[in-house]
């Protein structure tokens, strides 16, 4: 708090100092150039201040543009000469929706000419909307029972290595629930540990686990799928888990390195129900062997190279990839092959591909 209320003196100082400059150079000058609104509610809605302005020269000054930091911020205001000697006004209005805490906004005034600026800072300290477990946990599971997050992931896990991560369910029922859990199974190593039951109006932890054994040959993508059984209610749609298995690099000046071209195949508009075909290059631009760990075409693709396939430094391979277009005309379909290999700088690569049904 200490450092942001420095902060917060260290711009108003050098705002402070800008207006003195201004004030001297500019023919358009504010009895204020700033306001704070103090403290504020985020419920109450938006708040305004009039600034007033005096032209000190001789000729009219004719506000032509004025520029905010931010889209919370807007102004109102004249487009009307103020004469010589003469006062305008124009209001400015903060919306705090979405803000916390301390804000800065700045508004900048020019005139038609460009010769007259001006730059006015508005502040506040906002006091956000006090958010429920209903805001807060936005999915429906099942019955009272709700999520922020539906999906899970867990990105690289190294073999041997075991990691849990935590999804939180909030019971936003005026009684107690039972929970269970309907899992895809111990698939890829994943265990989930759930509580028995979750209070009302509070929340709980539920646990996944993967752990993935050494010496196996386990690599590349892992899908799990939980469901949640509230009270006896099975979820409409699962918690989807994900991660990606690869090896425990070592510290080492050998290494390989995985060139795709393209990683994006586009096989142009063709006739529906079709199996079409590219050739495509995958080499290695490092200086130790680049091994397949994994290869794993998703359903209607296809790929030349399989797991364990080796390519040498330097080598690069002519791969034919293939995939099966749609039966519906004016439809894109989309595919792709997740490919893990020993790269330790990116393990895991995803060849996207793309036909379009004529």
């Amino acid at each position: 708090m200490k450092a942001k209320a420095l902060l917060t003196t260290i711009l108003t100082l050098s705002f402070s100092i800008v207006h003195a400059q201004e004030e001297l150079n500019s023919a358009l000058v504010f009895e204020t150039y700033e306001w704070d609104f103090g403290q504020i509610n985020e419920a109450d809605g938006v708040v305004q201040h009039t600034f007033r302005f005096v032209n000190i020269s001789k000729d009219p000054i004719q506000i032509d543009n004025v520029s905010t930091s931010c889209g919370c911020t807007t102004v109102l205001y004249s487009t009307q000469p103020v004469a010589g000697g003469e006062y305008g006004e124009l209001t400015v209005a903060f919306d705090p929706s979405r803000t916390e805490g301390r804000v800065l906004r700045e508004v900048e005034v020019f005139t038609k000419d460009r010769r007259n600026y001006a730059s006015l800072m508005i502040t506040a300290d906002v006091n956000p909307i006090p958010m429920g477990l209903e805001q807060i946990y936005p999915h429906l599971l099942a019955g009272t029972v709700k999520t922020n997050a539906k999906r899970c992931n867990f990105g690289y896990i190294t073999q041997g290595d075991k990691v849990t991560r935590i999804v939180r369910v909030a019971n936003v029922g005026d009684k107690t629930a039972k929970l269970s859990v309907v899992t895809t199974g111990n698939r890829y190593g994943m265990s989930v540990e759930c509580p028995e039951i979750v209070t009302s109006q509070d929340v709980a932890s539920i646990h996944i686990t993967y752990d993935i054994p050494k010496g196996k040959n386990y690599f590349g993508m892992a899908r799990d799928t939980i469901w949640v059984v509230a009270d006896g209610i099975k979820s409409e749609e699962p918690i989807v888990v994900n991660a990606i298995r690869v090896e425990k690099f070592k510290e080492s000046d050998n290494k390989p390195v995985i060139r795709i071209e393209p990683a994006y195949v586009e096989f142009g508009v063709k006739a529906p129900g079709k199996v079409y075909k590219k050739t495509i290059v995958i080499g290695n631009t490092g200086n130790a062997d680049l091994i397949f760990r994994n290869v794993e075409p998703m359903e209607g693709t296809a790929i030349s190279i399989e797991t364990g396939q080796v390519i040498k430094p330097g080598k690069e391979l002519k791969v034919t990839v293939a995939i099966t277009n749609s039966t519906i005309p004016n439809n894109a379909t989309l595919g792709s092959i997740n490919l893990t290999t020993n790269d330790p700088t990116r393990p895991f690569r995803e060849l996207r591909l793309q036909v379009d049904t004529k």
